[in-house]
């Protein structure tokens, strides 16, 4: 190995990643927790509050069924392909053999 260098060589790259970790169930927890505290007794506040957790709650569970629908039915048509194909390559290759053999 060489001492000295005529030509100066590059240091090798950091590579500094800091994790984040973003949990929005907790943020969107702790924003009710902090709105509840706030506006405890104003009954106005309580009316907004349970309209907005119905409302919440209906848009994420009509999501979660339209998303699980579609992905049953795509998953249906699949295996229904699959088994057309498996019918008509045993039709095509085997039902010739089977029709030889009885004759």
């Amino acid at each position: 190995m060489a001492l000295f260098s005529f030509f100066k060589t590059p240091r090798h790259q950091k590579f500094e990643y800091k994790p984040r970790y973003w949990n929005p169930e907790k943020e969107d927890l702790d924003k009710r927790i902090e709105m509840a505290k706030r506006e405890n007794n104003d009954p106005n506040a309580m009316k907004s509050r349970i309209s907005h957790g119905f409302r919440r709650s209906y848009n994420s569970s009509s999501r979660k069924k339209s998303n699980a629908s579609k992905k049953s039915t795509i998953r249906l048509l699949v295996i229904i392909g699959i088994l057309l194909l498996f019918c008509y390559y045993f039709l095509v290759v085997y039902l010739p053999r089977i029709e030889a053999l009885l004759k």
